[in-house]
C-alpha cells in the first residue's frame, strides 16, 4: 500500500510508465538483499549487472558484495511483485535489467525461461504502464501456460499503447491458446511496430484471424511469420490478402511455409497492390512441385514471379531455397528489367549454374534497373552446360534468333517470348519482321495467332494458354539495324559488324554496377567453383575492357588463366589489346597454355571466315567462334537480301553455313535453317562456312614475286602445317591472288585434308577465276574434287568460264547441286545442245535408271521445273567456235556473285586443259609432237598442207601422222593395248572434233596447245619443287631420288621417290615426259 502510493517519475517519452523512484520496502527475508545497482545515479552495465545478480548454488540471489552498502536500493510496486512471484513459484530473479527497473525493454532472448519465470515477469508487467519490447526470441520450453499470462498483460490499455516489439520467435510449445490472445491483443490496437511469431506453430483456424488482426492493425510495420505453418490451400490467399491489405506494413517474412502455384501467384498479386511493402522474404517456400501433366515441372515461384513486373515499391527481396533454376532466373530477370527501386537481391541455396547467373548478371548490369547487390551463396551448382541440346529452349540475349516452341501455360516459356518482344523493341522492327513461320494451337485446334500488345505500363501480355512455333529473325534485325539508314555498313566489312553488332547487343557494365559487380566476385575468393561459374556467366553477354580483366586478375591471382582464357573474347579484339592482355601472366607457362586453348578464337579471322571448323562449345573460346560464325551467317544472308543475289545455298535457306553437324548428327534433320538453331552451350559443333564475299572490280593482286616470297617461308617454316595454315588464314583478308599464284600454293601441301583447307581459304580471294581451270587441274583424284565442292559449295565450285571436260554427279534433292544441274542445261542450250552433253543420264529416287529415249530435257533448264529428286550425271564438252561467252559471264554474275565482268573478253581467259581429262592417246600424241615441233600450230600445217582449207579430216591425219612417222599407235605385239592402230586414231579425232562436224578446226585443234601449257607448267612445277626441296643443283636432286645408286629409275621407283619428298602433281605424267625413249626408265 505504501509502495502503491509512493509518486512515480515519467518515462524516456515523457509518459509515466511506472518506473521512477518510491518507497523503500524490506526485501522477502528469504531471497537476501539486492545490492545498489546504480553507480552515481546511472544504471550499471549490462556485464555489472549479469555478475551481481547470477544466482547462487542454492537457488538464492548472491550475498552483497564485501564493502557493499547493504541498504537496500529503491523497491518499486513492479520489482515487488516480481521478486513476490519469484518467492511464490521459488524461482530465483532473472538478472535482466527489466526486472530491475532499469529498462522498459525485456530482453529475454535464448534464456530458455519456464513458464513460471515468465507468469513472474507477467505479475511485475502487472503494475507498469511503460514497456516498450519484449524479446522471448529461442525460448522453447514456454508454453501457452506463461505466454497467454503475458500477453494478456501486454493487452492493457497503458502497456500496449507503449509496446513497440513484441518477439516471440522460437517459442516452439507456444499454442492456439497463445495465438489468440495475440489476435485479442492485435484487435485491442496500439502501437506496436515488429511482430515476430516465427517458428511458432499457428493453427490453422488461427491463420486467418492473425493474418486479419495483422492487417488491421493501424502500426504494425515488421511482421515475421517464417516457420509458422501456412500450407498451399485457399485459406492461405485469404491470409495473405488479409496480411497484404496493410497500409503500414513495410517489412514481411513469410518464409520457410509451404505454397504451391496458385499461392504464389496470389502473392504476387496482394505483393503489387501493397505499395507500402519494402522488404519481402519468402525463403523455402516453393517445398511443393506443380505438376501438369506427363512429369512437367513448373516451379512455383516462378507464378510469384511473373507478378513482380508489376511492382514499383520492394527494395528489398529474398528468394534463397526455393530451387530457382536458371529458368526461374530468367523469368525474374524479365520481370524486374524495368524495376527501379529494388536495391537487394538474395538468391543464396538456388541451383541457378551458369545460365542463372548469367541472368542476374544481366539483371545486375542494366543501368535503368536500381538492383546494386545480390547474395548467390551456394548457387553455383545447376543445370548449366548440359541444358543445351537440339530441343532446347534457350534464350541467348548475344544471338536470340532460331526456333522456340513454347507451351505458354509455362511461365518461363512467357518470358521467353516477352524477351523476343522487348529484343524486337530493341531492333525497332514489327512484329510482321521479326517473327515468320509462325504456328498457333489451343486446346488442339490451330488458331491466328495475334501479337500481344503493351499495357499502360509498357508491358507485353501474352497469352498464358496455347502452344505457339515461330522463329526469330535475326536477319531481318541486322537488316535494319546495319543494312539501313545514315550509319550503315559497307556489305562486305564483316569485322566491323561484328565489332558494332556486340557493342549495342552485349552488356556494358556502367560506372555505378560495375562496383558491386566486381564487388561480388572478389568476395568469391577461395570458392573454385563458385569463380569459375561467375566467369563463365560473364563470358557470353557482357563487354568487358582490359581494365575490367587486370582489376579481376589482380583481385584473385590465381584466376588470372581462367580469366583470359573465358574473357578474351569479350575485350576488344585488335592486336593491341590482345597483346596487353598477353602481360597480365606472370610466367611464360601460363601465358602459352592459356593461348593454346584460345587458339581457335585467335586463329578466326572475321574478314575472311571462310573454311572448315570443329568446335567445342564448352570451351569460350570455341564457343565464340561458333557464335560468330552463326552471326556472320545471318549477316551475310542480309547482305544478300539487299543486294537481290540468288539463293545457291546448301538447303535453299539462304545460309552460307554449309555441313551443319552438332555431336555428329545433322541438324538438318530437324531445321530447315541453322539460323533456327540455337547455339547449346556444349557439344561438338562441326561446319563449312562460304562467305559471299567476292573480289571488287579493280582489285589489286600480289606480285609473283612477293608470293613466292610468302610460300617460301612458309614452306621453309618449322612450324606444322597446321600452323603454317592458321598463319596464311590470319593475313588472308589484307591482300588477292591469282589463279596461278593458287596454282603454285596448293603444291606445297602434301596432306590432301591440309591442301583443301588452305585452297578454302583463299578461294574466294581469286580475282580472275576466269582462269581457275589453271589449278583446277591441279585436282586429280574425282573423291578429292567431290569433297572440295560438299564444303566449298557446287554454285561457288561450278566451272562458269571453262567448263569444258567437266564431268558432274548431281544430288537434285539439294538445292545448290539442283542449280548446277539446270546451268549446264542453260549452257548446253545456249551453245549446241545437246551434243555438248555427254554420257547423261538420270537415275530415280527409287534407285531405278530413266532410260531418257528423248534425250535431256530442255525444260531442266529452268530450276523451278527440273526434278526435285534424282540423280542427273553428263560431262560437257564445248567446241571453242560455239562457246557463248556473254552467257557463260551472266551465270558468273548471276550465281557466283563476280563482279567487274564487262569488260572481260575471250582473249582475257588462259584456256586451259589438264592432262588428266584427255584420253591417254591424246597425251601420246602430244609427247610426239612435243619432241619435234616447237608449237602444236607447225603440226597443224603440215598435216593440214600447204594449201589446207583451214580443218583437218579424220583420213588426213591418218596419213599425216603416217607421213610424220609417228609409231605412238602402233600396237606392240604381246602388249595389253586391243585395239587396232585405225581405232586409237579415230578416238583421238571424235576428242578433238566434240562438235561431230567431221573436220577439226584449227581452234578445236587448239586444245593440243592448252594441254601443252600444261605440259610446260607441270614440268616447270616439278623442277621448282626440286629446286626448293634440294638446292640449284638438280644433281642431288636426282641422288636423292635414285635411292639404289643404280643410274636410272623405272615408273615404280619414281613415283615412290617423289611421293616420299611430299611432291603434289601429275607424278606419272611428268615421267611420261622425262621418259622421251619410251624405254620404262629414265
Amino acid at each position: 500500500a505504501a509502495a502503491a502510493a509512493a509518486p512515480r517519475t515519467p518515462s524516456r517519452g515523457g509518459r509515466d510508465c511506472g518506473g521512477g523512484g518510491g518507497n523503500r520496502t524490506s526485501l522477502l527475508s528469504k531471497s537476501g538483499s539486492l545490492p545498489n545497482l546504480t553507480k552515481g545515479g546511472r544504471p550499471a552495465s549490462r556485464a555489472a549487472l549479469d555478475a551481481t545478480l547470477r544466482p547462487n548454488s542454492r537457488g538464492g540471489l548472491p550475498p552483497s558484495p564485501k564493502g557493499l552498502d547493504a541498504s537496500l536500493p529503491p523497491i518499486d510496486t513492479g520489482k515487488k511483485r516480481y521478486l513476490q512471484e519469484c518467492d511464490f513459484r521459488g524461482r530465483s530473479p532473472m538478472p535482466l535489467t527489466f526486472v530491475t527497473g532499469h529498462s522498459t525493454e525485456l530482453e529475454a532472448e535464448g534464456k530458455d525461461l519456464v513458464d513460471s519465470e515468465l507468469q513472474a515477469m507477467a505479475g511485475m508487467i502487472q503494475e507498469m504502464d511503460c514497456v516498450e519490447h519484449v524479446n522471448l526470441f529461442d525460448n522453447a520450453l514456454l508454453t501457452d501456460k506463461g505466454l497467454v499470462h503475458l500477453i494478456r498483460q501486454l493487452t492493457r490499455e497503458q502497456v500496449r499503447s507503449t509496446l513497440q516489439r513484441l518477439n516471440l520467435g522460437r517459442c516452439l510449445k507456444a499454442g492456439s491458446y497463445t495465438i489468440d490472445a495475440v489476435v485479442k491483443m492485435l484487435k485491442a490496437g496500439g502501437a506496436l511496430r515488429q511482430l515476430n511469431l516465427s517458428q511458432v506453430p499457428i493453427p490453422a483456424r488461427f491463420q486467418l484471424p492473425l493474418c486479419e488482426a495483422i492487417g488491421r492493425h493501424g502500426s504494425l510495420e515488421i511482421v515475421n511469420l517464417a516457420e509458422t505453418g501456412f500450407q498451399h490451400h485457399d485459406m492461405t490467399k485469404q491470409c495473405l490478402r488479409a496480411l497484404l491489405s496493410g497500409t503500414k506494413l513495410h517489412t514481411l517474412d513469410i518464409g520457410w511455409n509451404c505454397f504451391n502455384g496458385e499461392v504464389f501467384k496470389a502473392l504476387g498479386g496482394f505483393v503489387v497492390s501493397n505499395t507500402a511493402l519494402r522488404s519481402l522474404r519468402v525463403a523455402n517456400c516453393a517445398a511443393t512441385v506443380d505438376v501438369c501433366s506427363a512429369m512437367d515441372f513448373v516451379p512455383p515461384l516462378s507464378r510469384f514471379l511473373e507478378c513482380l513486373s508489376h511492382d514499383k515499391s520492394l527494395t528489398q527481396l529474398d528468394l534463397s531455397m526455393n530451387r530457382c533454376d536458371f529458368r526461374t532466373a530468367l523469368i525474374l530477370e524479365d520481370s524486374l528489367d524495368t524495376h527501379r527501386k529494388l536495391k537487394e537481391l538474395i538468391l543464396s541455396n538456388n541451383p541457378l549454374g551458369i545460365l542463372g547467373m548469367r541472368s542476374i548478371l544481366r539483371l545486375l548490369s542494366r543501368d535503368h534497373t536500381g538492383l546494386m547487390n545480390f547474395e548467390t551463396e551456394g548457387c553455383y551448382v545447376g543445370e548449366g552446360n548440359e541444358a543445351g541440346g537440339l530441343n532446347a529452349q534457350m534464350f541467348s540475349y548475344t544471338n536470340p534468333g532460331g526456333l522456340y516452341k513454347l507451351q505458354l501455360w509455362r511461365p518461363y516459356h512467357r518470358a521467353l517470348l516477352r524477351m523476343l518482344y522487348k529484343t524486337m523493341e530493341k531492333f525497332e522492327l514489327q512484329p510482321a519482321e521479326a517473327f515468320e513461320k509462325i504456328t498457333f494451337r489451343d486446346k488442339f485446334i490451330d488458331l491466328k495467332y495475334e501479337h500481344p500488345s503493351k499495357n499502360s505500363k509498357g508491358l507485353w501480355e501474352v497469352p498464358e494458354q496455347g502452344d505457339l512455333s515461330l522463329v526469330f529473325c535475326v536477319e531481318r534485325a541486322i537488316f535494319k539495324r546495319f543494312l539501313s539508314g545514315r550509319d550503315r555498313l559497307n556489305g562486305s566489312d564483316n569485322a566491323e559488324f561484328l565489332r558494332r553488332y556486340y557493342r549495342e547487343v552485349r552488356f556494358q557494365p556502367g560506372f555505378k554496377k560495375v562496383i558491386p559487380l566486381m564487388s561480388e566476385y572478389k568476395e568469391l575468393a577461395g570458392d573454385r567453383i563458385g569463380l569459375q561459374v561467375f566467369v563463365s556467366a560473364l563470358s557470353k553477354d557482357f563487354n568487358l575492357t582490359l581494365a575490367h580483366l587486370d582489376h579481376m586478375g589482380e583481385s584473385i591471382p590465381e584466376m588470372v588463366n581462367e580469366v583470359i582464357c573465358k574473357l578474351q573474347p569479350c575485350a576488344p579484339e585488335d592486336m593491341a589489346s590482345k597483346f596487353l592482355a598477353s602481360k597480365f601472366f606472370a610466367k611464360l607457362e601460363a601465358l602459352l597454355g592459356t593461348y593454346r586453348r584460345l587458339q581457335q578464337f585467335l586463329d578466326f579471322n572475321g574478314s575472311n571466315p571462310t573454311g572448315h571448323y570443329k568446335l567445342e562449345l564448352s570451351n569460350n573460346a570455341h564457343y565464340a567462334v561458333a557464335e560468330r560464325l552463326l552471326l556472320l551467317d545471318r549477316w551475310e544472308a542480309a547482305v544478300d537480301h539487299m543486294c537481290e543475289r540468288k539463293d545457291v545455298s546448301q538447303r535453299g535457306n539462304g545460309s552460307h553455313l554449309r555441313n551443319p553437324l552438332y555431336q555428329g548428327h545433322g541438324l538438318g534433320e530437324q531445321y530447315s535453317s541453322v539460323a533456327e538453331w540455337k547455339l547449346p552451350e556444349d557439344g561438338i559443333f562441326e561446319v563449312d562456312f562460304v562467305s559471299n564475299q567476292r573480289p571488287p572490280k579493280g582489285s589489286e593482286v600480289l606480285s609473283d614475286e612477293l608470293w613466292e616470297m610468302i610460300l617460301v617461308v612458309v614452306n621453309n617454316s618449322s612450324c606444322t602445317n597446321e600452323d603454317r595454315i592458321a598463319a596464311l588464314r590470319a593475313i588472308s583478308h589484307q591482300f588477292w591472288i591469282t589463279s596461278s599464284h593458287m596454282r603454285a600454293m596448293i603444291g606445297y601441301f602434301k596432306s590432301e585434308e591440309d591442301r583443301a583447307n588452305v585452297f578454302i581459304i583463299f578461294y574466294l580471294r581469286i580475282v580472275d577465276l576466269h582462269n581457275s581451270k589453271m589449278f583446277r587441274v591441279r585436282f586429280e583424284s574425282a573423291e578429292e574434287i567431290k569433297r572440295l565442292q560438299e564444303r566449298l559449295g557446287y554454285a561457288s565450285w561450278f566451272p562458269f568460264f571453262q567448263p569444258e571436260n567437266a564431268r558432274f554427279e548431281l544430288d537434285l534433292s539439294v538445292n545448290d547441286q539442283r542449280l548446277c544441274a539446270a546451268m549446264f542445261i542453260q549452257l548446253a542450250i545456249k551453245e549446241k545442245f545437246p551434243h555438248n552433253l555427254h554420257d547423261y543420264g538420270y537415275r530415280r529416287a527409287d534407285g531405278t535408271e530413266d532410260p531418257m529415249p528423248l534425250g535431256v530435257p530442255k525444260s531442266w533448264g529452268n530450276e523451278a521445273v527440273i526434278p526435285k529428286e534424282g540423280k542427273f550425271r553428263a560431262r560437257y564438252m564445248c567446241a571453242p567456235e560455239y562457246r557463248n561467252f556473254a552467257h557463260r559471264k551472266d551465270i558468273a554474275a548471276t550465281y557466283g556473285f563476280l563482279s567487274g565482268l564487262e569488260e572481260l573478253q575471250e582473249e582475257d581467259v588462259q584456256w586451259w586443259t589438264g592432262l588428266q581429262e584427255v584420253p591417254e592417246d591424246v597425251l601420246n600424241l602430244l609427247e610426239f609432237f612435243i619432241s619435234r615441233y616447237d608449237d602444236v600450230e607447225q603440226p597443224f600445217r603440215d598435216i593440214d598442207g600447204v594449201d589446207g582449207n583451214g580443218v583437218i579430216t579424220l583420213k588426213e591425219l591418218v596419213e599425216g601422222l603416217e607421213e610424220l612417222g609417228c609409231k605412238k599407235f602402233d600396237t606392240p605385239k604381246g602388249g595389253t593395248e586391243t585395239r587396232t592402230k585405225a581405232q586409237r586414231i579415230d578416238a583421238i579425232f571424235r576428242y578433238l572434233d566434240p562438235g561431230a562436224e567431221g573436220s577439226v578446226s584449227r581452234d578445236e585443234w587448239n586444245i593440243l596447245g592448252q594441254l601443252w601449257k600444261e605440259f610446260d607448267q607441270t614440268i616447270k612445277e616439278f623442277v621448282y619443287f626440286l629446286m626448293l626441296t634440294f638446292g640449284d643443283d638438280l644433281l642431288d636432286a636426282w641422288q636423292a631420288l635414285d635411292a639404289d645408286d643404280s643410274g636410272e629409275m623405272d615408273e615404280q621407283e619414281f613415283l615412290e621417290a617423289v611421293e616420299k619428298i611430299g611432291y603434289f602433281g601429275p607424278a606419272i605424267l611428268v615421267f611420261a615426259l622425262l621418259d622421251s625413249s619410251d624405254d620404262g626408265n629414265i
